[in-house]
């Protein structure tokens, strides 16, 4: 008995919980959130590393795999020191911590990773990266549209993409996960249109 029990203290712990996928278009209204004292945004890219010098050791090697995809960062200081970060791809793959399978078209693209530290998450610095991002898109002629998901349960990033940026739910979907892993779960893609379906915009089947 002891035995089970010291095995079930160390068992994984697993969840299935619902996402919802949402859209912005180019042609949306992009607010201007006041930003927070010594607040500073920097760009990261395959071709400009330098805010790479702020961001946590821990995350060297998740940092990596973003920029070999040839994805960039909006990474987040305050007073110099890393507050937070949200990421941009215009590449079809599978998400390997949340396990949804992203498939883009040529004109979209797919926000992700959004984090900011807890000494900050009062100050509204998850806004600020997604406006900077945003802006950035409206920028480029080749964008028209960007993707996310968002756990249900997430209510106050559902309220800012929803009411802030003006995000639609384009799909439904489940994943499974346990720390640092998780997968979509198959045939629960609602409808079965969109970026986290075989068919969408991404496919020449509608």
């Amino acid at each position: 008995m002891a035995r089970a029990r010291r095995l079930a203290r160390r068992a994984l712990p697993f969840g299935v919980v619902p996402v919802d996928v949402f859209e912005w278009r180019s042609t949306n209204e992009i607010p201007n959130p006041t930003e927070a004292q010594d607040l500073s945004i920097r760009r990261l890219s395959p071709e400009d590393l330098s805010a790479r010098e702020v961001l946590p050791k821990n995350q060297s090697k998740v940092v990596d795999s973003f920029l070999a995809r040839g994805d960039h960062g909006y990474v987040a200081t305050v007073g110099d020191r890393f507050a937070g970060w949200v990421w941009l791809s215009r590449v079809s793959h599978r998400d390997p911590a949340s396990g949804l399978h992203i498939r883009l078209a040529s004109d979209e693209a797919y926000a992700y990773a959004m984090k900011v530290e807890k000494a900050h998450r009062q100050r509204g610095i998850a806004g600020v990266l997604m406006a900077r991002l945003l802006s950035d898109v409206r920028n480029d002629p080749k964008i028209s549209r960007v993707y996310g998901w968002v756990d249900r349960r997430n209510r106050k990033m559902q309220f800012m993409l929803r009411m802030m940026f003006g995000f639609t739910q384009v799909q439904h979907v489940w994943r499974a996960h346990i720390p640092r892993v998780g997968w979509q779960v198959p045939w629960s893609d609602t409808p079965k249109f969109g970026p986290v379906s075989r068919v969408g915009r991404h496919s020449t089947v509608a």
